[in-house]
C-alpha cells in the first residue's frame, strides 16, 4: 500500500507540475485538467490517506535516509546542523517561489516573445534573469530564514510562517483577482487569511508540509519548461540562413516610416481627403505622392505587421518572432549589397548588424530587464486598483519601471523620448544620392497619448490597461470615454504629422527629396466607438483596425494621386523591388502597387492574435462602413477642442455666462496647482485638465473650460470606475506664462441651447 500510495503521489505531483508549467492536460475524455488546483487537492487527499493510514516515513525522507544528498563536502545533515533548519523547508520556499513568481511571469512573457525581440535581449541576459529568479531568490528567502533559526529556534519558525504566507498569497492573488465585485482590500485580506491558514497547516501538520515539500521539483520544472520554450528560443537564438540579395539597377534613396496604431480615418476630412488644415504636411507629402486610400494591415498585431511589410508575406509560422531566424529573408536582406541602413525602433533582429546601422541604446541591460520584468510581474499579482497605479506594460516593450527622461549620448545630456527620436532620425539623412536607406518604426500615435502637434508634452493618464466592468477598452466604458480619448488621439497625430513636415523640410535640405523614395504607413489602426475593442476586428470596426494609411512617393514624381485600388502592406517590398527595377529573390505573397494591369484582389487576409488567418472580402470599406469617421466628424469637425453639445462656445469670453454672483464651485480640479506658475517655453505644459464634483450630478452634464477669461474648451462628463469626471485638452497658446485663472461651468444639461444663466464657475479648485 505505501508503494502504491506512493505512485499516486509522484503521479498526481508530476500533473501539477505539467498543468502549472504547461497550462492544461487531457487524457481522452476520462481525464481533462486545466488548473493545477484539481491535481494539488488530488495530491493533498493522498498525502493525507498515506499519511494516516500507512505507518511508515515520508517518500522523501526514506530516500534521503537510505542513501544521504551529498553536494561535495556538503550533505543534507550538514545543511541542516549548519542552517538549524530542515531541508523540507529550503525545498517549500523553492517550491512556492517557483510557482507563485517565476510561473506566472515566465507564463506571461513566454506568450509575448517579441518583449525579448524589441528589446534585443540576449540569451545570456536571459538566463542570467532565470538564475536570478528561480535561484538567487529563494536562495535570499532561505539565508533570510537560517538566519533567525539560528538566533532561536522559535524565529525560525516564525520567520518561516511569514514567507509562505506572502508567497502562497502571490500564488493566489492572481486567481482571486478574477472575483468580481471585490475590493483591493477584501481581496488582500482573503488573499492573506488563507495563505496563513496554509502556512500554518504546513507548519503544524506533517501532511500539509509533505505536501508542500513535493512540489519542490517545481523549482527545476519550471525555469527548464520556460528556457526550452520553442518561442522564447526562437526570440533569442541566432540563426543567420543564407539569404540571396537582390540585384539592384539604381539605388535612390530610401525612407521607410512606419507609424503605430494610426487608422486612415484619423486623417480624413468629410469629403474622405486628407485633412489639409489639421494635416498640412501629410497633405503636402500626398500632392507630390500616390495615396492608397483602401489599403489594409494583416494584423492588428505589430509583430505580425512589421514583418509582413518589410518581408511581402504573411507570417510564415505560428507565434512567428520578428527575427532572422524566423525572416531571414526581408527588405534588409534583399538590399544588403547594394545599401548602407540606419534603422531605428523595434525588431532590430531582422536587420543584420553588419549592414546596418542602430538608433543609438538598442541592446538591453540586465537592471533593465529587471527592472521592466518586475513591473510586469507586479501587474500579474497586483489587484486592478492598484495595478492602475503602476506603469503600463502595453505600447513599447521596454522602459516600464525607469522611463528616463534624458541619457548621455557622446557627451551630451539628451531627451529619451519620441520626439527626440524623431530628431535623431532626421539626423541620420545626408545629401548621399544613392545607397541609403532609412527606416524608422515609432510608437506614434500609439498611447500613451502626450504629445500636442506642436511637439509640447503633457501629463496625462494612460488608459492602456484601463478596465471598466471587468473589460478593456472601449466594449462596456461610458460611452463618452472613446471621444475624450480620440480627442488626445487626433493631437497627437497631428504630432506625427509635424514629423513629416520636418522629414520634407530635412530631405529637401539635403537635397535628396525629389529623387527618394519615401513610403509613409502604419503597422495597424485602432477604434474609438463605444461598445467596440480597441485593437480587434469585429462588424462596424474593420475600418479602424484595418485601414491604416500608405503613401508611396516615387523618385521625380511631382503629381499626387488619390487611388482606391484594395491594396495590402505586404505590397510594400515588391514595390520597392519594382522602384529599384530588381526582382525579389525569394516568394512573395505581395504585388507591386505600380502594377496596374492584374485586377485587384479579390479578399484581403488578416491574421489574429492566435495566428487564425482569416479571409475577409475586399471591398472599398469607407464607402460602406464608416462609423469611426463619421463619430470624428461629429464631434471634431469644427475644431478639437469643442465637444459636446456646446462647442460653439468655444472662443467666446467668459463674461457672456452669466454667473450667478456666490455660487459655490460644483467641480474640483485635479491638476489646479499646475497652473499657478507656467513656462510657456518649457517642454511640458499642463494641456490637459480634469477633475470630478463636488456633489454627484444626477446626470450627464455639459461644461465649458476658459483659461484666461476666454472659453477654450468644451466637453461633456462621463463615469470613469462609478464616478462622473471629466477630461479635456486645451490649447497650448490659450496659456501665458506665470499664474494662469482656469475656470469650468458646468452648463444646462446636454441640450443644444443650453440656459447660460445657470452655468456655474470653479476657479482652479
Amino acid at each position: 500500500w505505501a508503494r502504491i500510495a506512493d505512485a499516486l503521489t509522484v503521479a498526481l505531483l508530476l500533473a501539477a507540475l505539467y498543468v502549472a508549467v504547461f497550462g492544461g492536460v487531457r487524457i481522452g475524455g476520462v481525464f481533462s485538467m486545466s488548473t493545477p488546483w484539481r491535481a494539488l487537492l488530488g495530491l493533498t487527499v493522498i498525502c493525507g490517506l498515506r499519511h494516516y493510514l500507512i505507518p511508515t516515513s515520508p517518500l522523501h525522507r526514506r530516500i534521503w535516509d537510505s542513501r544521504p544528498v551529498r553536494f561535495g563536502r556538503w550533505s543534507v545533515s550538514a545543511y541542516e546542523h549548519a542552517t538549524h533548519m530542515t531541508a523540507a523547508r529550503a525545498l517549500q520556499i523553492f517550491a512556492l517561489t517557483a510557482l507563485g513568481v517565476a510561473q506566472p511571469l515566465f507564463d506571461v512573457v513566454s506568450r509575448e516573445p517579441t518583449f525579448f525581440v524589441a528589446r534585443n535581449t540576449t540569451s545570456v541576459q536571459l538566463g542570467a534573469f532565470v538564475i536570478l529568479i528561480g535561484v538567487v531568490l529563494p536562495l535570499v528567502l532561505v539565508g533570510i530564514e537560517a538566519v533567525f533559526a539560528r538566533s532561536h529556534p522559535v524565529a525560525g519558525n516564525v520567520v518561516h510562517v511569514m514567507l509562505l504566507t506572502v508567497l502562497v498569497s502571490v500564488l493566489l492573488l492572481p486567481l482571486l483577482k478574477r472575483a468580481d465585485g471585490m475590493d483591493t482590500a477584501p481581496l488582500l485580506a482573503v488573499a492573506l487569511l488563507l495563505a496563513g491558514g496554509a502556512a500554518v497547516t504546513c507548519q503544524r501538520s506533517s501532511v500539509g508540509s509533505m505536501f508542500l515539500t513535493a512540489l519542490s521539483p517545481a523549482a527545476l520544472v519550471v525555469p527548464v519548461a520556460f528556457l526550452m520554450n520553442s518561442d522564447i528560443q526562437g526570440a533569442l537564438i541566432g540563426a543567420d540562413r543564407p539569404v540571396t540579395a537582390a540585384r539592384v539597377q539604381h539605388a535612390p534613396p530610401i525612407v521607410f516610416v512606419v507609424f503605430d496604431e494610426f487608422p486612415t480615418s484619423s486623417l480624413m476630412n468629410g469629403e474622405r481627403e486628407i485633412d489639409g488644415s489639421r494635416y498640412p504636411h501629410f497633405a503636402r507629402l500626398a500632392d507630390d505622392a500616390m495615396w492608397f486610400r483602401n489599403a489594409s494591415t494583416i494584423s492588428s498585431q505589430t509583430h505580425y505587421a512589421v514583418p509582413a511589410m518589410v518581408t511581402g508575406k504573411y507570417p510564415v509560422e505560428p507565434y512567428a518572432v520578428p527575427t532572422r531566424r524566423h525572416y531571414p529573408n526581408n527588405l534588409f536582406t534583399m538590399l544588403s549589397e547594394s545599401y548602407q541602413m540606419t534603422v531605428f525602433g523595434r525588431f532590430l533582429q531582422l536587420c543584420p548588424p553588419n549592414i546596418c546601422r542602430y538608433d543609438l541604446e538598442v541592446h538591453d541591460t540586465m537592471w533593465d530587464l529587471t527592472a521592466d520584468l518586475a513591473v510586469v510581474y507586479l501587474h500579474v499579482v497586483a489587484p486592478e486598483s492598484l495595478a492602475t497605479r503602476l506603469p503600463p506594460i502595453v505600447g513599447d516593450w521596454r522602459g516600464f519601471a525607469t522611463r528616463r527622461l534624458f541619457r548621455d549620448v557622446d557627451g551630451e545630456r539628451r531627451r529619451n523620448d519620441r520626439s527626440s527620436e524623431y530628431d535623431r532620425f532626421l539626423q541620420t539623412i545626408t545629401s548621399e544620392r544613392s545607397g541609403q536607406l532609412y527606416f524608422l518604426h515609432t510608437l506614434t500615435p500609439h498611447m500613451p497619448f502626450e504629445y500636442v502637434p506642436s511637439g509640447t508634452r503633457y501629463d496625462a493618464p494612460d488608459y492602456q490597461r484601463h478596465v471598466e466592468h471587468g473589460e478593456r477598452l472601449f466594449l462596456k466604458s461610458d460611452p463618452w470615454l472613446p471621444p475624450v480619448l480620440q480627442q488626445r488621439h487626433l493631437l497627437q497625430v497631428g504630432f506625427a504629422d509635424h514629423f513629416i513636415g520636418n522629414l520634407i523640410d530635412r530631405l529637401q535640405a539635403q537635397g535628396i527629396y525629389d529623387e527618394s523614395l519615401i513610403i509613409v504607413t502604419a503597422d495597424h489602426g485602432a477604434s474609438y466607438q463605444p461598445g467596440k475593442p480597441r485593437r480587434s476586428v469585429g462588424d462596424g470596426s474593420r475600418t479602424d483596425i484595418l485601414l491604416v494609411p500608405l503613401v508611396v512617393k516615387l523618385p521625380q514624381q511631382v503629381t499626387g494621386e488619390i487611388s482606391d485600388r484594395s491594396v495590402e502592406v505586404i505590397d510594400i517590398l515588391p514595390t520597392i523591388a519594382d522602384v529599384l527595377s530588381a526582382t525579389v529573390p525569394y516568394e512573395v505573397d505581395g504585388r507591386s502597387l505600380l502594377n496596374t494591369s492584374e485586377p485587384a484582389t479579390p479578399t484581403k487576409t488578416f491574421i489574429r492574435r492566435n495566428a487564425e488567418r482569416v479571409t475577409v472580402e475586399s471591398y472599398v470599406w469607407w464607402q460602406l462602413e464608416d462609423h469611426s469617421l463619421e463619430q470624428k466628424l461629429r464631434h471634431f469637425q469644427s475644431s478639437l477642442y469643442g465637444l459636446g453639445p456646446h462647442a460653439a462656445l468655444v472662443g467666446r469670453s467668459v463674461s457672456t455666462l452669466d454667473v450667478p454672483v456666490g455660487t459655490a464651485s460644483p467641480v474640483r480640479l485635479e491638476n489646479a496647482s499646475a497652473f499657478d506658475n507656467v513656462d510657456v517655453e518649457a517642454e511640458t505644459l499642463p494641456l490637459y485638465v480634469r477633475g470630478t464634483f463636488s456633489a454627484r450630478p444626477a446626470e450627464r452634464v455639459s461644461l465649458a473650460i476658459g483659461v484666461n477669461g476666454v472659453i477654450v474648451a468644451t466637453t461633456v462628463s462621463y463615469l470613469e470606475q462609478g464616478e462622473w469626471v471629466f477630461a479635456s485638452m486645451i490649447p497650448e497658446e490659450a496659456l501665458v506664462s506665470g499664474a494662469n485663472e482656469v475656470q469650468v461651468f458646468v452648463l444646462d444639461g446636454m441640450s443644444d441651447n443650453p440656459v447660460q444663466g445657470s452655468a456655474v464657475s470653479g476657479r482652479g479648485r
